[in-house]
């Protein structure tokens, strides 16, 4: 299947790596000179991804085009996504189907066009080995067109599959990114209160305490305030915007704080463990990429050698 990213950043270049390694024939467009941020481990798979000159350059009934553009957060919370629509415009009236990836607050997602909302669920560190193996498949059927081949592969390995209303699917993807921020902000309030985190020592006593009760589960580690390129934005984004139709969500905006309040500290206490990388381990291995790499090549000898 013909497969189109639309937004070359470290999501949309995660989706494309993933997709070419799995078989697909991937391309990609960007008007920016993005950064290649896996080149060190899938150099091979990137000479694989053909960038266009324009979105709709190899348009068809069987390409499918994923939108992997970022939303932006202003300080107060407003959630700007006009790059987003912008996106989405450049790819209107398209032969195929448009899949869209962004996170977008659940109302909002009523206003664009597109066919199916599939949020990711992606570390940036392990993208590329998620993007494969995804931990959940979401979909938000907004359209009567057949689904995408691919999808079913990533049914297949998904631990979950949800289908549902776009909104449906939004909710869930804030779902998930809420639940790990109160999560954090808590375990860290709480482990503060164990005692002053100031040595190794003292973390580790701490870690000692949370770990025995949460069994070092992702994101119940005691360390860092909470970062990365989702979580920060989307818990403000989601409580401002509840806020403001008059539902306030004191819970969020308190793990908001508190989490802002952990960042200003870190700078004095070094010893704290990085909140996410630290902790995971990657879902795929890079023997187990090779072995999709391996099948996706057998799949396309038999389909030669069918058609001759």
């Amino acid at each position: 299947m013909k497969i189109v990213i639309i937004g070359f950043g470290w999501v949309g270049q995660a989706n494309a790596l993933s997709l070419a390694i799995m078989g697909n024939d991937v391309s990609y467009f960007d008007p920016a000179n993005p950064n290649l941020h896996y080149k060190s481990t899938y150099a091979d798979t990137y000479k694989k991804i053909k960038r266009l000159g324009s979105p709709l350059e190899i348009d068809a009934e069987d390409v499918a085009y994923i939108i992997c553009v970022g939303d932006k957060v202003s300080p107060s919370g407003e959630q700007d996504i006009s790059l987003i629509e912008r996106a989405l415009s450049a790819v209107k009236g398209t032969k195929g189907s448009v899949i869209l990836r962004s996170t977008i607050i659940p109302a909002t997602l009523k206003n664009l066009t597109f066919d199916f909302y599939v949020p990711e669920f992606l570390h940036e560190k392990l993208a590329v080995e998620e993007s494969i193996k995804p931990f959940y498949f979401i979909v938000g059927r907004n359209t009567n067109k057949p689904e995408p081949a691919f999808f079913e592969d990533w049914k297949k390995t998904a631990y979950k599959t949800f289908y549902g209303t776009p909104e449906e699917a939004s909710h869930l993807k804030y779902l998930s990114n809420l639940w790990n921020s109160v999560r954090i902000a808590f375990i860290n309030e709480f482990g503060d209160s164990i005692i002053e985190p100031n040595t190794k020592e003292d973390v580790a006593k701490i870690e000692k305490v949370i770990d025995w009760m949460f069994d070092g589960k992702f994101y119940m580690r005691y360390g860092r305030a909470y970062n990365g390129h989702c979580l920060p934005k989307d818990t403000l984004a989601y409580h401002s915007y509840y806020a403001k139709q008059n539902h306030p969500m004191p819970l969020l905006e308190g793990t908001h704080r508190s989490n802002e309040l952990r960042i200003a500290m870190q700078d004095t206490h070094p010893n704290l463990s990085e909140w996410y990388s630290a902790w995971q381990k990657p879902s795929v291995s890079g023997k187990e990429a090779a072995k999709h790499l391996y099948k996706a090549t057998i799949r396309k000898i038999e389909k030669i050698f069918i058609r001759k």
